[in-house]
């Protein structure tokens, strides 16, 4: 069916389920992700491109996103020969037509990586071909769950509202097997990369003007993508780093020069990295329910029993409000990024005068409210220390509670934004001119997220390193922490120490006996040399390689 159905169909479902309440988890520590997204124009790997793996910063985790692929295997090997050499495994791969996602990990953090699975979601001609929409590679890390994404999406400067129903597209289809998170939305860190395509919407010559002179970044008033997210029509909540490099889109293939063909095309930032992080969205949910009802209400005005006045006389723009309560419907959530300046329907007025006339009618009542010297309100939604002074003329005009309930809004959102700013901190974010092969030029970006590392470990064997002499069957011997299901299809295998997919890349391996704890190699499957192989416990119920360890063959 066509995307522009099935995606308005999702659009008021989607936002309501992201702004689901929810628990904020202390963090321990970090694990650094690199993300890398290129669109290679039908290319083939031509220079080396260890470069753009981010090796100089030793990440832990590193996801590279190919889009516009002409031939997908040369494209995974090529990152596969770099990373098998330097400690790394194959999380996930998952390819759609003519883009691709691959996420590797340390095999230090491979005993706290499960649950791993990925998905496709087809945009292209009405949701019909997957030459534009995205693919997902998500797992849980340590206490998190964490979704990778590499999407392409729709081209053309006019196109911003497909692009925008495409985003919806993803968030809404995606579903996975894992409980914690069923749904894309629900992950704790969803970190998006890819050909996204806005554009810059301003004149061509103006464009090119302004990034010859190094002021690029004037032209970022003129992002689609900013644009987008200011209205709230996509990537709600989601964060990007500062941008200090010069349009990525579109060059003539093998220059620094922007694109001279007949299409002539605008400079723009097409190339993007962007991170979601759940609990803030929840926490900013909450935040914006003030005055959801009487009791919200009062909780987070600060009112003190000696602030009660019961003397004070009825202000007179208050006598049209009743002493008793009234008992009004819960107020539903307003989609991220709104506030009250964006709110002209009958339906939010009606609501803006609602509220207004119950914080008169409650803060009436206190001494400091008759005296007109203001009352403290207190952001109790946000844990924050400080107080903000409301007037008695800031609630009797409307248009006046009107600014500072959207001011009051806005600093709520700041506040929670600051608290969350060390779960996912970008250490950088730039592009490599200096690959020219495609009309694209590569986006960097490298991610810190914070994870809980005092987790321990589920599998593990018994030994960091076994030994196997010729002629004699090897014993492996593993542990298992309890509330660790153990699998009858959970099996161990034999890899070459540079392995870095345990399915492709075993030389030989065994079913688990259950409740054995241990599994035996044949001497017939010793190599006949001195090397070190490395042993690989494959969970069938976490969907993952839970734990290795190193095997010393002697003659």
């Amino acid at each position: 069916m066509p995307i522009s159905f099935y995606c308005c169909r999702h659009v008021q479902l989607i936002t309501l389920l992201l702004l689901v309440s929810g628990v904020v988890v202390t963090m321990a520590t970090t694990v650094k992700v690199h993300m890398l997204t290129w669109n290679v124009g039908s290319t083939v790997p031509r220079d080396d491109i260890t470069p753009l793996l981010g090796l100089d910063k030793d990440p832990d985790i590193i996801s590279t996103g190919f889009e516009e692929v002409g031939d997908t295997d040369k494209w995974e090997d090529e990152v596969d020969r770099i990373l098998s050499k330097r400690g790394y495994y194959r999380i996930q791969l998952k390819t759609m037509t003519i883009m691709q996602i691959v996420v590797f990990a340390k095999k230090t953090i491979l005993p706290y990586i499960s649950h791993i699975e990925s998905e496709a979601t087809k945009t292209g001609f009405g949701g019909a071909y997957g030459n534009k929409g995205g693919t997902t590679v998500r797992f849980r890390l340590f206490d998190k769950t964490v979704a990778i994404l590499n999407t392409h999406l729709s081209a053309h400067m006019d196109q911003t509202h497909i692009r925008d129903e495409e985003y919806w597209a993803i968030m809404a289809e995606q579903e996975f097997r894992d409980t914690k998170s069923h749904a894309l939305y629900d992950h704790d860190y969803i970190l998006w990369g890819g050909d996204l395509n806005y554009r810059i919407e301003h004149d061509n010559n103006k464009v090119r003007s302004t990034i010859g002179s190094g002021k690029y970044l004037d032209l970022l008033q003129y992002d689609q993508l900013l644009q987008e997210q200011s209205a709230g029509h996509a990537f709600i909540g989601f964060h990007e780093a500062d941008i200090h490099f010069p349009p990525t889109y579109k060059f003539d293939p093998d220059t620094d020069i922007y694109d001279t063909s007949e299409k002539n095309r605008v400079p723009a930032w097409c190339d993007r990295v962007l991170w979601r992080i759940k609990a803030e969205r929840q926490e900013i949910t909450k935040a914006l329910q003030w005055g959801s009802d009487d009791s919200s209400l009062e909780s987070d005005l600060s009112l003190s029993l000696s602030d009660v006045s019961d003397t004070a006389e009825p202000d007179g723009a208050c006598a049209s409000v009743p002493a008793k309560k009234k008992r009004l419907r819960k107020k539903k959530p307003k989609k991220s990024g709104a506030t009250c300046e964006d709110e002209d329907s009958e339906g939010d007025r009606t609501r803006l005068e609602t509220l207004r006339r119950r914080t008169m009618a409650l803060m009436r009542k206190t001494a400091q409210y008759a005296s007109e010297t203001g009352v403290s309100f207190v952001n109790k939604a946000t844990g924050l220390g400080g107080q903000v002074q409301i007037h008695k003329a800031d609630i009797v005009d409307p248009d006046r509670f009107k600014s500072f309930l959207s001011t009051l809004e806005r600093e709520k959102v700041a506040a929670v934004r600051s608290k969350y700013e060390n779960s996912v901190k970008c250490l950088s974010y730039d592009h490599r001119g200096d690959f020219k092969q495609s009309d694209h030029k590569p986006v960097l970006a490298l991610l810190e997220v914070a994870v809980n590392k005092s987790l321990p470990e589920g599998i593990k064997f018994t030994s960091d390193n076994f030994s196997w002499k010729k002629g004699e069957s090897l014993t492996t011997t593993y542990s298992v922490a309890k509330n660790v299901e153990v699998g009858a299809w959970d099996w161990v295998c034999l890899c070459e120490s540079d392995w870095t997919d345990a399915n492709k890349h075993y030389i030989v391996y065994e079913y688990v006996a259950l409740g054995k704890g241990k599994v035996k190699f044949p001497a017939m499957s010793h190599p006949g040399k001195t090397k070190t192989l490395q042993v690989v416990y494959v969970s069938s119920k976490m969907t993952a390689p839970v734990a290795v360890a190193n095997v010393t063959c002697q003659m």
